[in-house]
């Protein structure tokens, strides 16, 4: 007979980010995704142990859909360094915590901040001469006409 599948409830998940298993002690070690977030296996599913922590220790009033690391440490899950925020607080923090980079920042940007406003105050060149001036496609172009992209520039 096959030992029993574990499930959540069979761990202790603690302040501080530790995941514990209640049978035998074992404090499960934590594996970064692609993106930095560290994760846990149990029972054969995959959870975050950010979202873990913030799920057993903070109120969710407002029904918020994701958990930021207030100081950008994804290693960092201890609950005092966790909070529950929409997409838009989320994003807006990375960004304005260099967590996120944009614009120049960016270390793939094609584009300076000067041809951002060379494109914005062009009105003589068509939207193709001006991708091909600047080696970007049409619809960049209309990315940053249309503050799609390059947005807090």
């Amino acid at each position: 007979m096959a030992p029993r599948k574990l499930t959540l409830d069979d761990y202790t998940v603690t302040r501080d980010g530790q995941i514990i298993n209640n049978t035998n002690g074992h404090i499960l070690k934590p594996q970064p995704n692609s993106k930095g977030y560290l994760r846990v296996m149990i029972g054969g599913q995959r959870y975050f142990v950010h979202r873990l922590v913030a799920e057993k220790y903070i109120e969710n009033i407002d029904n918020k859909e994701q958990v930021n690391h207030k100081d950008g440490n994804k290693n960092n899950n201890s609950v005092s360094n966790l909070e529950w925020v929409s997409n838009l607080e989320n994003r807006t923090h990375a960004v304005k915590n260099k967590l996120h980079l944009c614009g120049e920042d960016c270390p793939w940007a094609k584009l300076t901040q000067s041809d951002v406003d060379e494109i914005r105050k062009n009105t003589v060149l068509s939207m193709e001469e001006l991708s091909k001036k600047f080696s970007v496609s049409k619809s960049t172009i209309q990315d940053i006409l249309k503050y799609r992209t390059w947005k807090n520039s």
